[in-house]
């Protein structure tokens, strides 16, 4: 029911060429795998990565402003599947407090702002959410 989704991190769906930037969909990139299993760009033969953040990378500067804007004005900010100790995205739940804003947290272990959470659950995130689904609908 996302209807719009920000990804800070990219996204796997996709893969490009590191060279010349040419771009694939997650299914057609099998077939770029050499013997080696290094994926080769079909067109330069440069080297293809998912297109994802990795470490050490940044993060797309206008995703994370967009990110941001959204975490001030957000009445509910659902955490999942985070620690949310790696920043920036880690300073969303700050945001979100910051103007009276809520945090709910959906994860395993702890994290930073477990005592500023509206609501905690430390299940598996699969299980929470199906439960969290459930109580939420009305048949």
């Amino acid at each position: 029911g996302t209807e719009r989704l920000i990804e800070v991190h990219g996204s796997i769906d996709t893969s490009s060429c590191t060279s010349c930037g040419a771009s694939w969909p997650l299914q057609e990139v099998e077939e770029l795998f050499d013997d080696d299993g290094v994926a080769v760009c079909s067109d330069c033969a440069g080297l293809v990565k998912p297109d994802v953040v990795l470490f050490g990378e940044l993060l797309p500067a206008a995703a994370m402003a967009e990110a941001e804007q959204l975490a001030a004005r957000a009445e509910l900010l659902l955490c999942v599947g985070s620690s949310l100790e790696v920043y920036p995205v880690a300073g969303l739940p700050e945001l979100t407090l910051a103007s009276g804003g809520r945090v709910a947290i959906v994860t395993k272990g702890e994290t930073p702002y477990d005592d500023a959470a509206a609501v905690r659950m430390d299940g598996d995130v699969v299980d929470d959410l199906a439960a969290v689904v459930a109580a939420l609908d009305p048949a």
